[in-house]
This record gives structure tokens, sequence and C-alpha cells, in this order.
């Protein structure tokens, strides 16, 4: 069972590295490790440290949990400030408070309805 779940995990790694188009020797060097540990890791005879895990996950651009266990969610995109501001200066002071209100509420009750 292990066994499968560390192929499963190498596999996932080895989509995702193809997916980009990196080859091997290429991705090695990105994430600073040598070609035969890394092989070993693509090809499920040697777990990475989570060093490793976590260099890995961050130049594929994928979430940890995905990789060691194969959710389908993935790392989150990320969030776009410069449209985050534009849409802020759309709205004044008092109508964001009033909407900040107005969302506190709303979490709370759902909070409250989920207990």
């Amino acid at each position: 069972m292990i066994k499968n779940q560390q192929k499963a995990m190498a596999d996932r790694i080895k989509s995702r590295r193809e997916f980009l188009g990196f080859t091997q020797e290429r991705f090695c060097e990105v994430i600073d490790l040598s070609a035969s540990s890394y092989t070993k890791i693509e090809n499920a005879f040697q777990k990475p440290s989570l060093d490793t895990l976590i260099k890995i996950a961050k130049k594929l651009d994928l979430s940890l949990d995905y990789i060691v266990f194969g959710t389908e969610e993935q790392k989150p995109e990320k969030l776009n400030t410069d449209v985050l501001n534009s849409l802020l200066e759309c709205f004044d002071a008092k109508k964001l408070l009033h909407t900040s209100d107005f969302l506190s509420k709303i979490g709370r009750i759902m909070e409250d309805m989920d207990s």
C-alpha cells in the first residue's frame, strides 16, 4: 500500500514536470538536486526529504497536499493585487465598511448553521 502511494506521488511529480516542459536534467538543476537522487524520487525508489519536496512543489507550482495525497485541489491562484486595488478604488470607505460588516455577519450566521 505505501509503495503504491509513493508511486502515485512520483507519477504526479513526473506528470507535472513533463507538462511544464522540463527535462529531468534541467529540473534537477532548477531544484539543485543530483540527477541520480531525482531519478530515484521520480521512479519511486526513494522518498524525497521535506526540503526537497518543498522545492519540487514550489517549482512545479503545486501544493504539498496534491503531491503527497493526490487531492484535486492544487495550489491556489495567486491574488492579483493590481486588480484588487483597482476594484477597491471604485468604492468609498464608508461603503467598504458596511460591506465588511455585512460579510462578517453572514460569516457568523454560516458558522452557527454548521455547528
